[in-house]
């Protein structure tokens, strides 16, 4: 059994001409995506025993994502095609570097089911990792069940946040089904617009705060090129980024979530039980794993191996 499970969407990323919004675009090109696939290719090419739960359409996208994570050495016991709905489609623009529209086009993926998977896949895992658009869709009764059954076996539960207005009918439904996720969740990773949409401020230090308040052990609030900063019970900081030539930053955040989980699985303790420098030091890996994908375009295809990862702290460790 895998020792870290992620459950969501694996998608066919359409991707715009580099710098070309999407009603300017003239072309698009295929790439495999969808956040938490990333997040299970990433950690693959860490090193980590990783599976992936969800589903594609019987066609040939969904045959080729399957084959990708599989040849990624993610675990697709899981993952599995389903003939009721075509594969999941994103059409992705970057008009600059630092900035992606999307817009999503739901499709087998909310077919599953929690009689899908078995709950020991899920409670034998050290850490569950999910995000919030498979809750939008009929899928998120399975995704919370996964979820609730992690946390009754004392597992770790990563929530990515990961807001993407378009697929919900309303962001009051978005905000009303992500608070109910956030309570199945020991970690939570938000960006700072998520931030205020969660907490009413976009302040780092008190948004983490008041979601550590709602009872979460780990608040990790992602800032782009200024790092991200951490918060528990007992301690709280900013981690800098690291300095690299951004090319694409689409995967960034898919990338510094699977640093987050590798790094909680390696440790085999609760965040609550981590020191301000073991925290720290999770918090860098992290921001190493998200710095490199932004030096690549496109997502799946931009996230590092562990020697990538290993090599850009080694050397900014030896220049300080």
């Amino acid at each position: 059994m895998p020792r870290i499970v992620v459950l969501g969407e694996a998608l066919i990323d359409l991707f715009a001409e580099k710098g070309a919004s999407l009603r300017g675009a003239k072309a698009f090109h295929p790439r495999p995506g969808g956040a938490p696939a990333n997040v299970a290719v990433a950690l693959a090419r860490l090193g980590a025993s990783v599976g992936f739960i969800g589903k594609v359409g019987a066609d040939d996208f969904g045959a080729f994502l399957i084959d990708v994570l599989a040849g990624e050495g993610v675990d697709t016991r899981y993952f599995v095609a389903d003939a009721s709905g075509p594969t999941m489609l994103a059409v992705v623009a970057s008009p600059t570097p630092t900035q992606q529209n999307f817009i999503l086009y739901q499709g087998a993926t909310a077919t599953l089911r929690p009689e899908d998977f078995d709950k020991a896949y899920i409670e034998t895992a050290d850490v569950f990792v999910h995000g919030s658009v498979t809750l939008a869709n009929p899928s998120g009764a399975a995704l919370a069940q996964a979820a609730r059954w992690a946390r009754q076996a004392g597992k770790e539960v990563i929530f990515d946040v990961n807001l993407r207005p378009g697929v919900w009918p309303d962001l009051d439904t978005a905000l009303q089904r992500i608070l109910v996720a956030l309570t199945s969740a020991s970690v939570v990773k938000v960006n700072e617009v998520e931030t205020e949409f969660l907490t009413g401020t976009r302040d780092p230090a008190r948004g983490a705060r008041r979601l550590i308040e709602q009872g979460l052990q780990l608040c990790c609030v992602s800032l782009g090129d200024d790092g991200a900063y951490f918060a528990t019970s007992a301690a709280s900081g900013h981690v800098p980024a690291f300095k690299v030539e951004a090319v694409d930053t689409t995967g960034c955040g898919d990338a510094f979530v699977a640093g987050l989980a590798f790094e909680l699985s390696s440790r085999g303790k609760p965040p609550k039980q981590l020191s301000e420098t073991e925290l720290r030091n999770m918090i860098r890996f992290a921001n190493a794993c998200g710095a490199l994908t932004a030096t690549q375009l496109g997502a799946m295809s931009a996230l590092p191996d562990r020697a990538a990862v290993e090599a850009l702290l080694q050397s900014t460790n030896a220049a300080k």
